[in-house]
């Protein structure tokens, strides 16, 4: 009978951010949490989890993953892939684990921020559990559950619109028919008003809830993400329904 080859144990965290100013290009909004040339790394240690050791390696990076981020939101961590690959000395089993993160916290380790795009250059590793990883963002932000747990508990239609053409490149259709879509899911309750009581405050906090400078207009509506689920959250790409 063959000998098992012994295998080390490893976990790398792929923890995304999304820049939601509007004077941000799409392509260079999204970011990811990095370490010198590589992501949030660490051997599992004896009687660890693999969740464990990628929530340890986060931490060291300098962000803390709380727990969820507003009703319907994602687990903090969640696995994204394996990397099974022999290679040519000890062999070693990295577990992929991916979160999303408000971009206003700065890390405070050993991490900072990088914008995801053809300026990125991570070692070999780290690049293929990135492209895993957003691989599966881009399946997931096609909801309205995937893109409130990359946008946070607040955020407007404005904002589903900006992440969309930064991941997606846009709507298949027109951005009137993505913005109706977007009302379309306020008026079933999918998405929900922020109670006003709230939104003072947050104008406040946040310049890109307020109405644009100079311009007088309307100040836009603040959602958040009521956690219904199933196929009617559908950002884009779906027939426009219409009443009547």
């Amino acid at each position: 009978m063959a000998k098992a080859a012994p295998a080390a144990l490893a976990v790398q965290a792929v923890v995304f951010g999304f820049d939601p100013d509007p004077g941000t290009a799409p392509s260079r909004a999204l970011h990811v949490l990095t370490v010198g040339k590589g992501l949030p790394s660490a051997d599992v240690e004896r009687s660890e989890r693999f969740i464990d050791a990628a929530q340890r390696a986060v931490s060291a990076a300098g962000l803390q993953l709380g727990g969820r981020r507003g009703r319907g939101a994602t687990a903090p961590l969640q696995l994204a892939g394996v990397d099974d690959e022999p290679g040519r000395g000890n062999r070693t089993v990295t577990a992929w684990y991916m979160a999303a993160a408000g971009f206003d916290q700065e890390p405070s380790g050993s991490g900072k921020w990088a914008s995801v795009g053809r300026g990125l250059r991570l070692d070999a590793g780290s690049a293929g559990a990135l492209k895993a990883a957003t691989d599966r963002l881009r399946a997931e932000t096609r909801t309205v559950a995937g893109a409130a747990a990359l946008l946070g508990d607040v955020f407007t239609g404005d904002d589903l619109l900006r992440l969309h053409v930064a991941l997606h490149g846009g709507p298949k259709s027109s951005e009137r028919t993505f913005r109706r879509r977007v009302q379309e899911l306020r008026d079933a309750g999918v998405l929900r008003s922020v109670p006003d009581r709230e939104v003072a405050s947050l104008r406040q906090r946040h310049p890109r809830f307020r109405s644009p400078a100079g311009t007088g207009g309307r100040p836009p509506e603040l959602l958040r993400y009521s956690g219904s689920g199933g196929e009617d959250e559908q950002l884009a790409g779906l027939r426009a329904r219409r009443a009547g």
